[in-house]
């Protein structure tokens, strides 16, 4: 089998003709050198966000399976379920209220939603509050979120009112979830009762949608004692920084043991029990899958705080641990540290490396120029390395970036690397002149490395052998049938 490093670039892509030119020959010159020696071509990028682009890269999908199981309850049955029954009898039982917490980031989730509103008002006639959470990342969905705020807004009944909004992003600091928690609890904080301007201001400063800061839009939403919480999730939610702050805050005296909570799928929860409704799907196809069919192990360099949700996807949405999938935190900085990286690759015996940059998190333009130059530096001696051992690398990104940024003269400039990512493979046998590379995604890219660590992989890839002009001009003709 051929080691192969898969060194990504999050963030990087192929510069849009609005941007502000950061990339150049001079800023990576080895990134140049091996554009021009080695394979060079781009690939559709269709991210801006991270969670998105593993889950293609790993299992071929755009959306979570959990969607399927969602969609298929909805199609096949009367959306009938003993645990969502349990909680409508109780708050019957109890003549209290319902709350959902709605993680939204697709369309999808507001006809879900609103397909669970009829099945639970149809049992119960209890208040209800929505309260959402954004979790898209681009200013362009605030078209969506516009449209589902009004699909929303027919949907609801006397009996269900619009409640706290915010930015998954905000609540995940903090000072985010503070704020957060005081809303749920008080009803203090900003207040819009028309969402149609409210998402105009938040599209014109430029706000992405889970960076928006918590707001409300209707009263008398704050929690009462016996309310049944709903957390309408399609992926792994940690609530615990939720419930410690629910249980220490200090605004009101409430017996929060009587507030329960439910989900749809499992989600994190240390202090209470969760009960959920549905259990999460697997993936046939899913990298740990692949790269054990043959025979091959994997380590991945990534911060500490990325590795859970890496390791979610490449394991096919499920959180487990195994011997052929290891991780490797960088949050010391050692891969920015050419000598250190290249010590640490020579001593592993993985034949699948990969090592995960990125330029999301830079605050300025100078700031990604001197990440880029510094990485740059990496894949220079990673490339002498590979050369000497015939091994191969594969330097790409699983996700573009469009964000404004300031200057050295403090002027604010786009970047824009949202179209296309550029791949480079650093390997002495894959040349234009005898492969072809074709248009495909990030699943695609994914199985051409299985293939390129043993050709015992058969699925196809991004990267095909040509055919031979001279096997088909000497190709033996067939006998003509008497």
């Amino acid at each position: 089998m051929k080691r192969n490093i898969l060194l990504l670039i999050n963030g990087f892509g192929v510069e849009k003709a609005d941007s502000y030119n950061i990339y150049s020959g001079e800023l990576m010159p080895n990134m140049d050198r091996l554009t021009k020696e080695r394979v060079f071509v781009s690939i559709p990028n269709n991210y801006l966000d991270y969670i998105s682009a593993y889950r293609n890269f790993s299992m071929g999908i755009n959306e979570p399976l959990t969607y399927s199981v969602i969609e298929n309850n909805i199609n096949n049955e009367t959306l009938t379920n003993d645990l969502l029954t349990n909680i409508t009898t109780t708050v019957n039982n109890l003549n209290s209220r319902l709350h959902i917490i709605c993680y939204w980031d697709s369309a999808s989730t507001v006809d879900h939603l609103v397909a669970y509103l009829r099945t639970i008002q149809s049992q119960t006639q209890a208040k209800i509050f929505i309260h959402i959470i954004l979790c898209q990342k681009s200013l362009n969905d605030y078209k969506d979120i516009d449209r589902g705020f009004q699909i929303l807004s027919y949907e609801l009944g006397a009996n269900v009112k619009l409640g706290v909004i915010a930015g998954e992003n905000n609540i995940a600091n903090m000072t985010g979830m503070k704020e957060y928690v005081k809303c749920m609890l008080t009803e203090a904080g900003e207040k819009w009762k028309d969402l149609d301007k409210k998402v105009q201001v938040l599209s014109q400063t430029k706000t992405k949608p889970f960076d928006t800061r918590t707001f409300s839009v209707n009263l008398d939403y704050k929690f009462e004692e016996n309310d049944q919480v709903i957390i309408f999730n399609y992926a792994s939610i940690n609530l615990n920084s939720f419930i410690q702050e629910l249980y220490i805050q200090k605004y009101r005296t409430l017996n929060l043991d009587t507030i329960k909570f439910y989900s749809l799928f499992p989600i994190k929860c240390d202090k209470i029990q969760v009960p959920f409704m549905y259990n999460y799907a697997v993936s046939s196809n899913y990298m740990l899958n692949s790269i054990k069919s043959i025979n091959a192990k994997c380590i991945v360099m990534d911060k500490k705080d990325n590795c859970p949700n890496i390791n979610y996807y490449l394991t096919g949405l499920r959180n487990v641990i195994d011997e052929d999938l290891k991780y490797l935190p960088t949050d010391d900085g050692f891969i920015y540290d050419p000598n250190k990286m290249l010590e640490i690759v020579k001593s592993l015996n993985n034949e699948l490396i990969i090592i995960n940059y990125e330029i999301s998190s830079c605050k300025t333009i100078e700031e990604i120029k001197d990440r880029l130059s510094k990485i740059d530096a990496v894949i220079g001696v990673l490339d002498n390395y590979i050369r000497e051992n015939h091994y191969s690398m594969f330097i790409t990104s699983l996700y573009g970036l469009q964000v404004d940024l300031y200057n050295q003269k403090q002027e604010l400039c786009k970047v824009n690397f949202s179209g296309k990512v550029p791949l480079v493979i650093d390997d002495e046998v894959i040349n234009l002149a005898q492969f072809t590379v074709s248009e495909g995604s990030l699943y695609d890219l994914a199985n051409s490395i299985y293939q390129n660590i043993n050709n015992d992989y058969k699925i196809t890839g991004l990267i095909k052998r040509k055919s031979s002009l001279f096997s088909f001009l000497y190709k033996k003709p067939k006998e003509d049938k008497k």
